[in-house]
Formats: structure tokens, C-alpha cells, sequence
């Protein structure tokens, strides 16, 4: 690969604003990523946490890679010109990788200062900024140029076949070409994982932890009448981790009303339907009747509680009703 000076910086100056512009869609899909991610793997995580915590992240690293690759080639496969030389797309790739990596620091400094509700304002973003250039510069400056180097080597990439091609036509053939490659590369790394653990969690095949797994379980209850409780199970874990014998037990005031034969065993007035009490199967409901559970002025405090096969138990639900 020759240099030569001033051609390189003439390419440079023509490239500059696909870069800049490959720069911010290399920021926003690193962003973007970081969402879909969490989205993804939420709601599981906590099942398995060392398996799942494991392929989440190698599952980042991939996406992150292949994330700026990809904003490395776009402004080489944007240019219709086909005359630019690889020093000047290199250097187009490394400019674009900054910028992703400055739209990105934005974007975690952001959510860190103004997320869960924060009242925070822009002079706390900016001090915020401030402090982690000031504590952080030589980490920063080290991520910075790995992203950078990146996003360099899909420049090198799609410059390279470019320049391997018989005609500008097939140049930008090859172009789209790994373009589309990696973008789908990108779809099935971040979409593929969750789907095949959800699937495996579904039919049995993950281990799973009881114990962490119940907190999953959700649980509401409202009153239908005012001598009358109605339970619904709203999320439930997989079934394999709750107790099959008695997954869920229902308290009101203290006393033991999981089911009817609980019920009369406690002397509470009131009735179960269906008289097994709660099912462990989302959406499934259980109703309370009778003067034990009515409000005359003196609420009635509802506990829930799940039962996991390994012993283990959490509260679901706690209400005054």
C-alpha cells in the first residue's frame, strides 16, 4: 500500500463526511445494541446467571466488533468514486471509529446522568463529562483507539476488494456486498442467542436456579366485590422451578388460605374457587368469597408467596385490600 501525500489527504477531504456521517450510525448502532441487549436477555438473566451473564457478553463483544466494522466500511462503499487509495479510506475508517466512539461515551454518560428519573440538568452532563475525561483519560484514550483501529480494518476490507475489482460497477458490487454480510451478521449475532436460550428455557433443556428464578413471579389482586378477593397470576417462572405440590401459598391477616381444605383447617370464612387455590400458569385466577376477606372499614392484608423446588421462597405480593 503506497502513501502518497497529497493524494491521501485530497481522498481524505472527499471522504470526511461520509465518515462523519459513518461515525454517528456506528454510535447510534453501538447504542442501539446496548438496548436490544438488555431487552433480550432481562428477562431470562436470572435463571442461569453464570451461563446466560457468559454468552451476553461475549455476545457484546461480537456485536461491538462487527458494529464498527461495518461503520468502517460505510464511508469507503458510500464513496461512488472508486479512485480513492487505501491509505485515505484506512484513515476514513479510523475518523469514523472515533466518532462512534464519542457518540457512544455520550450516549453511557447520558443514561448514567439523567436515567431512573433523574431530575439532573445539562451543567451536571457536563461535569459529568469533565470528570471522566479527567479520571479516565488513559483508558478512554486506549477503548478509543482500539474502536478506531476497528473500524480502520473495515475500511482496509471493502478498500481492498474495491481495488481487486475489474470496474468501478463491480467495486461497488463488492461493496454492498459486505455491507449487507456484515449488517446480517449483526441481525443474527444479536437476534439468534436469546431466541435459541429462550427456546432451550422453554423446553428444559438449561439448568435453571430456583431460587433467583422466582423472583420473576408476579403476582396482582384486587377486589371484585366487597366480600370478595380475586388473585391472578400475571408472570410466572418455568414450572420446573416452582414447587409442584404447592407452588404458590396465599396469606390474609396472618392466616393460611392457599386453598379450601386450607381454609377449613384455619376456620376462615370464606370460600376458594377453584379450591385447589392459585395455579402456577400465567394468567390463571383464584377468587376469595365469604366475611373473612371483607372490607368492613379494616382492610385485609394479602401475602403471596412462591415456593421453589429447592426449598427456597419469596414474597410475591404484599397488600392492604
Amino acid at each position: 500500500m503506497t502513501f502518497d501525500r497529497p493524494a491521501t489527504l485530497q481522498n481524505l477531504k472527499r471522504l470526511l463526511p461520509a465518515s462523519l456521517f459513518a461515525g454517528l450510525v456506528g454510535g447510534g448502532l453501538l447504542a442501539l445494541l446496548t438496548h436490544v441487549h438488555t431487552w433480550c436477555w432481562s428477562d431470562i438473566a436470572c435463571y442461569n446467571h453464570g451461563l446466560f451473564d457468559g454468552i451476553g457478553t461475549y455476545q457484546n463483544l461480537v456485536l461491538g466488533i462487527l458494529a464498527l466494522l461495518l461503520a468502517g466500511m460505510l464511508p469507503v462503499a458510500l464513496s461512488r468514486e472508486g479512485g480513492a487509495n487505501r491509505s485515505a479510506a484506512v484513515l476514513a475508517g479510523g475518523i469514523a471509529g472515533c466518532v462512534a466512539f464519542l457518540i457512544n461515551e455520550l450516549h453511557f454518560t447520558t443514561i448514567l446522568v439523567f436515567g431512573h428519573g433523574s431530575s439532573a440538568g445539562p451543567g451536571d452532563l457536563l461535569s459529568a463529562i469533565c470528570s471522566t475525561l479527567a479520571n479516565h483519560a488513559l483508558p478512554l484514550l486506549a477503548i478509543g483507539l482500539a474502536m478506531a483501529v476497528l473500524a480502520a480494518l473495515g475500511a482496509f476490507v471493502v478498500s481492498f476488494f474495491r481495488e481487486r475489482a475489474a470496474g468501478p460497477d463491480e467495486g461497488a458490487a463488492a461493496s454492498r456486498l459486505i455491507l449487507c454480510s456484515t449488517a446480517a451478521a449483526i441481525l443474527v449475532v444479536a437476534v439468534l442467542p436469546p431466541l435459541a436460550a429462550h427456546a432451550m428455557l422453554g423446553a428444559g433443556m438449561i439448568d435453571v436456579n430456583p431460587g433467583t428464578a422466582l423472583m420473576t413471579a408476579a403476582v396482582s389482586a384486587e377486589r371484585t366485590a366487597p366480600d370478595a378477593i380475586v388473585i391472578t397470576v400475571e408472570e410466572v417462572p418455568p414450572a420446573s422451578v416452582l414447587d409442584p405440590d404447592l407452588p404458590f401459598s396465599v396469606f390474609m391477616n396472618g392466616v393460611d388460605v392457599s386453598n379450601a381444605s386450607a381454609c377449613a383447617a384455619s376456620g376462615f370464612t370464606a370460600t376458594v374457587d377453584p379450591t385447589g387455590g392459585l395455579a402456577a400458569v400465567r394468567g390463571s385466577q383464584a377468587a376469595w368469597t365469604g366475611g373473612g376477606v371483607s372490607n368492613n372499614g379494616t382492610p385485609v392484608y394479602v401475602v403471596v408467596m412462591a415456593h421453589g423446588t429447592d426449598g427456597s421462597e419469596i414474597i410475591v405480593l404484599s397488600l392492604m385490600i
